[in-house]
């Protein structure tokens, strides 16, 4: 799921992707937002806010990144066994100043590889039980 930010600055061209650019000219409609999410209305206001400013806004989407703490969390393992695998090349990180991010896709391979080999580790574990030794 990307992330939506508004940017009033020039993009930069890192890690972001423009999906559309409002010039002020073009936001003059006024008329309600019945009907729109929370989220949604929020993003109509602040591209209505800052066409009233004058300023071009942009719209991007970048991919969501976690830190290894909060890719630990989520798989319910400890933060030094992420950092190791992401040493040994096992997860695919960027570093962002000294620290690792790990992009949200990699986290979804990564955790989807993990089930995949617990499944198959305790397949025969649940045959036996469910059917017996034969």
């Amino acid at each position: 799921m990307a992330m939506v930010y508004l940017r009033n600055a020039a993009y930069d061209g890192r890690m972001s992707h423009p999906l559309a650019t409002f010039d002020p000219d073009d936001i003059h409609d006024s008329s309600t937002d019945v009907g729109l999410p929370g989220w949604a209305k929020t993003l109509v206001d602040r591209v209505r806010e800052a066409a009233a400013s004058g300023q071009t806004v942009t719209v991007t989407a970048e991919e969501r990144m976690l830190t290894p703490e909060q890719m630990a969390r989520r798989l319910g393992v400890h933060r030094s066994t992420i950092a190791r695998k992401i040493l040994a090349g096992e997860i695919r990180a960027v570093k962002v100043g000294n620290r690792h991010r790990v992009p949200y896709s990699e986290f979804q391979r990564y955790r989807e590889d993990m089930l995949d080999r617990i499944a198959r580790a305790s397949a025969p574990d649940v045959e036996t039980e469910l059917f017996g030794d034969h």
